[in-house]
């Protein structure tokens, strides 16, 4: 709000300065009161220092005038003005712009032919939804200056803001009575009438359009865009058509005509209006990788055959075969088909042609790392650290490299080197409460430090230094509590190495809340400590709802089911583990301990 009305009161301020020159004060009456007086040489003063540009000293100015004398309303009305205008937060919250308004009302009502300073009001009137004023405002001005055929338009938007359709419509009608046919209006009446769901008053200004002039393929589309929310396909295949056939290198027309054959399940020429949109002059570098990444990914979401996507790509590829923009987008249309190995080797050509953009960088690692070649992430990062400084989300994909590739030592100098520059003042040697975090962190940035001090507890578990692990996850918890990958992975850690199975039942439950409630994992962890506990019917229902939950969203793995058997096992309940042990050996053929499991429990009386 404060930037639009700022832009509007630079628009009407050369008028304003001219309309206060051009209002000349009233000769002084002999029987002004002393008050007045006083308000009007303030409000002169102001005039003139709203002229010499110094808009400060003008409102201080008009400020004195409007308390001398509150039924000056020239000086009010400057001084609502200039409110309007002020840099200061506190001036443009919705209570004192109404303020400021209410400051001009009175000089706009008192003077309603001086209709910029009416327009101005209404306008600012309609921006601050004060919707009712500002058709009063727009109505009488368009009542007394007809000529003024804009405020008409500004009437409109004004009904329409406040849900007058039909008074809407009436006043675009009473524009074109006055100016004649304008198609921007018919575009501006067209929009009202899908407001209110009229396609068929749409068609009818469509069809104007059209007529008006027939040669504009624009016009066709927007009909036959119509047409399609008529739900009339025929039609709406006979404007697009007429809209090639007008102007056929028209980029436009192929889009509409591409959406089309989408939607109608028409592959072939689908692809086929869409290779010419490509091709067409009409769309520069940055739309066409627009165009064609909403092409790709249309063709990932069906999961269909991705070739289609390839032949199209050539497209691009050899009308820009030098573009870093096209080899990135190409990519990552690489890395989402998993062909990481293809993705690191367009994205390293665009690497060649850019060696300073930092982001094709990180792309790199990431798919490096997605290709299980962590020491390869790791080796770009250091490479790039020679030549520029990393930024920290580089410095987040260097040390998440390190972690995946076991080189924790290097991992963990790598996420302290981060804390340090998320919060220098952070203590990080030592155990944190809320006596010693900083004030000055933002909230966001403790639930940044948190996931890193978890990352850190990782390492250090990765390394089997325990005791350096719970201390980070503690950390971790400090600068935020809720930090539902700390509470799981402290959880389940602390009850695999003998640790206080109450204190870990309580931290896992938690990492339960809310939009965690059905993660399979942090059920996994929950069961497997109740298990621990001896509770084994309750941790049945709860790994139970994890094996569940993970083969809903194909997180499946070889440890959820081994969990399972053990507390099926434990319950007695041979069959079923059985069962859930021989979907571990599905997923690990060779895990010799569920073998040996099996055996033990097919042995057993």
């Amino acid at each position: 709000m404060k930037k639009n009305l700022k832009f509007i009161y630079l628009l009407f301020a050369a008028i304003m300065a001219v309309t206060a020159i051009a209002a000349k004060p009233r000769a002084v009456r002999p029987d002004l009161s002393t008050e007045r007086q006083k308000a009007r040489y303030y409000y002169l003063e102001g005039l003139r220092r709203q002229m010499a540009d110094e808009p400060a000293v003008a409102y201080e100015y008009y400020k004195k005038a409007s308390e001398i004398d509150p039924s000056y309303t020239e000086a009010a009305s400057a001084f609502g003005t200039q409110r309007l205008a002020a840099e200061l937060d506190t001036m443009q919250t919705r209570t004192e712009l109404a303020r400021s308004l209410s400051l001009m009302r009175p000089f706009v009502d008192k003077y309603p032919d001086e209709y910029n300073e009416a327009l101005y009001y209404a306008y600012v009137a309609a921006r601050i939804d004060s919707v009712k004023e500002a058709i009063r405002v727009f109505k009488r001005t368009a009542e007394r200056r007809p000529d003024l055929t804009s405020t008409l338009v500004h009437l409109s938007e004004a009904y329409m803001a406040d849900g007058d359709i039909d008074n809407a419509l009436q006043a675009l009608s009473k524009y074109e009575t006055v100016e004649g046919y304008n198609p921007q209006v018919t575009i501006k009446k067209i929009s009202y009438h899908l407001a209110r769901r009229d396609t068929v008053g749409a068609l009818g200004e469509a069809s104007a359009l059209v007529n008006h002039n027939p040669a504009e393929p624009a016009y066709r589309i927007l009909k036959g865009n119509l047409f399609e929310m008529a739900n009339q396909p025929d039609s709406t295949l006979l404007y697009y058509e007429e809209a090639e056939r007008l102007n056929p290198d028209y980029g436009a027309a192929k889009i509409a005509l591409a959406n089309y054959y989408r939607q109608q399940g028409d592959s072939i020429r689908y692809d086929s209006k869409t290779y010419e949109a490509l091709l067409s002059e009409d769309f520069d570098l940055g739309q066409k990788l627009m165009m064609l990444e909403e092409y790709l990914q249309k063709l990932l979401n069906d999961k269909q055959s991705t070739s289609r996507g390839d032949h199209l790509f050539s497209v691009l590829s050899e009308q820009y075969p030098h573009e870093p923009d096209v080899l990135d987008l190409a990519a990552r249309y690489s890395a989402a088909k998993g062909n990481f190995e293809d993705a690191c080797e367009q994205i390293g050509y665009a690497i060649d042609l850019a060696p300073s953009e930092e982001k094709y960088r990180g792309q790199l690692m990431t798919y490096q790392m997605a290709d299980d070649r962590a020491s390869d992430a790791i080796k770009t990062y250091q490479e790039l650290a020679k030549h520029m400084t990393p930024s920290r989300n580089l410095m987040v994909l260097y040390a998440s490299a390190a972690q995946m590739a076991d080189d924790f030592d290097i991992a963990i100098e790598a996420y302290r080197n981060i804390l340090k520059d998320i919060a220098p003042s952070l203590p990080l040697d030592t155990a944190l409460t809320a006596r010693n975090i900083p004030s000055s962190i933002q909230y966001d940035d403790l639930q940044r430090l948190s996931q890193i001090y978890t990352s850190i507890g990782d390492c250090y578990y990765g390394k089997k230094n325990l005791a350096d692990a719970f201390k980070a996850y503690d950390n971790a918890l400090a600068l935020h509590p809720d930090n539902t990958l700390a509470l799981n992975n402290y959880a389940y850690f602390l009850s695999e190495n003998g640790g206080d199975l109450d204190r870990a039942a309580e931290m896992s439950l938690k990492s339960l809340d809310g939009e965690n409630s059905s993660n399979p994992t942090y059920l996994d962890t929950y069961a497997w400590i109740l298990h621990k506990k001896g509770e084994n019917e309750e941790a049945r229902k709860y790994q139970a709802s994890a094996v569940e939950e993970a083969a809903k969203d194909g997180s499946e793995h070889a440890e959820l089911y081994e969990h399972y058997g053990d507390i099926l096992a434990a319950l007695g309940e041979k069959s079923e583990a059985l069962e859930a042990y021989d979907k571990v050996l599905e997923l690990e053929p060779e895990n010799n301990d569920v073998k040996q499991k099996i055996k033990t429990l097919k042995n057993a009386k």
